[in-house]
């Protein structure tokens, strides 16, 4: 190490450097690392908790089911996600089949899965739904195909897609469909996402048209035995390579270097450092020198989804009797959708939700026995009175996570994403980005994370030989 190396870097051990630190053991994080010992490289994975996984962790009711409290769903679209299960010789669980519950401004429905429902339109409001999915159609693929035209249009792409729902569909009843459909996408408030990250949803594939009818192509599988099985395996590959409760707290760089300090314990010296973390924990961590102003700024308005995920066990599922799938999208109230994840149909069921954005806020307040109640409530309020009897219940505040603080994806505000979003994940020296949030396509999701993964170990690689060769 040059003079001026030594001069700058404190505290590593003398003699070790390795190839690369990664920092945090969710799907990219091991992805990443995964991908550089393969390739014959010297690699530290290191990770807060004393688990692997990040977002996905899963639990052990009373009963022997194993639920997901976090990460879940894997879609048909997710070719990598299906890769690794496959590899994995895991077995994936489709969603029950059966009518799908709507409520609609109190107004309970329960219609096949294959029903457009139309029936509840006007021909009017019909046509303007079509006109306005045709449009947003038309949007995502000019904006993602069309570079010069998204530019000259920047400004009209940061308005929130909510004014754009406004100000394009003339029909009270094709505005709330949107809006329900664009709800299932994102937990904040759709005033706080901007009309280009919606966009962006809908070019990675989202079927709008299932979504309006509470069957879209975002939860399509999980994993029996719970997802976090997969994470596990792949930390198992990586064996002692990989270190738990190291918390770093600060990274130092120069020209040739880096130097990762955790809060406890020695620092490791290496060529590259990945931050496979969400941007507001990443942000978190103090870096010498100082990352650029503009990142700093744009990170501290990428806010995290707010998400407590509920599961209700109840002797048996009793909503199948009734041809129910057990799957209920609402327009308003504490939790807007539920899924069957019932692994036994002859065992005892399982009804899941999510408290989100401003009730999930609100609810993280109360005890949990009250948010017991809340769902409990809802459920009796939509499936009927067989609801009030559960045997068990269980959730997770996302937010209280120290080492998660939010779920389940992060939402860019208008004036983030189109002018420095799309450059969260670039390398700031020798430090680089890996994750969800940083995901050109499939941004958010398990997919996006191993896909950011795999490119942020391609060209750390690429940067590790420009020393060496």
């Amino acid at each position: 190490m040059s003079s001026k190396c030594l001069k700058f870097i404190s505290g590593a051990q003398e003699g070790k450097v390795l190839d690369c630190v990664v920092v945090g053991a969710g799907f990219a994080g091991l992805t990443a690392t995964k991908e550089l010992i393969e390739r014959g490289y010297d690699v530290a994975l290191v990770e807060a908790r004393d688990r692997v996984g990040g977002r996905v962790v899963s639990a052990t009711l009373s009963g022997g089911e194993v639920i997901d409290l976090g990460g879940q769903w894997v879609a048909p679209s997710h070719d990598r996600m299906l890769e690794l299960v496959k590899d994995a010789g895991l077995e994936l669980i489709p969603a029950n089949p059966g009518m799908l519950t709507l409520v609609q401004h109190g107004e309970i429905r329960n219609v096949a899965q294959s029903d457009s429902d139309d029936d509840a339109r006007t021909p009017f409001a019909v046509a303007d739904l079509g006109q306005g999915l045709m449009r947003l159609r038309r949007l995502a693929e000019r904006a993602g195909q069309d570079d010069v035209w998204a530019e000259a249009n920047a400004v009209w792409l940061d308005q929130s897609i909510d004014r754009w729902i406004v100000s394009n569909l003339r029909t009270p009843t094709g505005r709330r469909d949107i809006r329900a459909a664009m709800k299932a996408v994102f937990e904040s408030p759709l005033d706080k996402i901007s009309l280009r990250q919606a966009l962006g949803k809908v070019r990675e594939g989202i079927d709008m048209e299932n979504l309006i009818a509470a069957n879209g192509d975002i939860g399509q599988a999980r994993v029996r035995g719970g997802l976090a099985q997969l994470p596990e395996r792949m930390a198992a590959e990586i064996g002692d390579r990989l270190r738990y409760r190291f918390v770093v707290e600060h990274i130092e760089q120069d020209e040739d270097h880096v130097v990762v300090h955790p809060m406890f314990g020695e620092p490791l010296e290496a060529r590259t450092v990945i931050l496979a973390l969400p941007p507001w924990l990443a942000i978190r961590i103090r870096v010498t020198p100082p990352l650029a102003d503009w990142r700093e700024g744009a990170v501290r308005k990428v806010g995290a989804g707010n998400v407590i995920k509920c599961y209700l066990v109840y002797e048996r599922p009793w909503w199948r009797d009734k041809g129910l799938s057990g799957q209920m999208s609402a327009d308003e109230g504490a939790v807007r959708v539920t899924f069957d994840c019932t692994d036994d149909p002859d065992g005892r069921g399982v009804l899941m939700g999510f408290f989100e954005g401003a009730e999930a806020s609100m609810l993280a307040k109360f005890s949990r026995s009250m948010r017991e109640r809340v769902f409990k409530d809802m459920l009796v309020d939509v499936f009927g009175p067989q609801a009030a009897h559960p045997l068990e219940y269980i959730d997770i505040d996302w937010a209280a996570e120290e080492f998660t603080r939010g779920s389940h994806g992060a939402h860019f505000a208008p004036g983030v994403w189109n002018v420095t979003g799309a450059e969260l994940g670039v390398p700031c020296g020798r430090i680089y980005f890996a994750g969800a949030e940083y995901a050109s396509k499939f941004n958010g999701y398990m997919e996006g994370a191993v896909r950011s993964a795999h490119e942020t170990a391609q060209s750390v690689i690429v940067r590790i030989n420009e020393k060496t060769a």
